[in-house]
């Protein structure tokens, strides 16, 4: 029995590893195509990169009780 779930679990793995190969490839197609061969290295470049999000020290902005100030660890400080 357990030969049998390794060999499901491997096949299974298998795919997912094929899959995603897929979706880069596919990625890097549209890419060629949309911007041109010299071009489209610089957007999967771009599209690896992590997109960080712009965070403010003060924290979010907030109205409370017809105030507004900022929110920051579930604290408001009135402007």
């Amino acid at each position: 029995m357990t030969l049998v779930l390794e060999w499901d679990n491997q096949e299974q793995a298998e795919k997912i590893k094929r899959h995603a190969a897929e979706k880069v490839k596919a990625k890097e197609t549209l890419y060629k195509a949309k911007y041109g061969p010299k071009r489209y290295k610089d957007f999967m470049k771009k599209d690896g990169e992590e997109k960080k999000p712009i965070k403010n020290p003060k924290g979010v902005r907030a109205l409370h009780k017809g105030k507004w100030g900022y929110m920051k660890n579930k604290k408001f400080k009135a402007d």
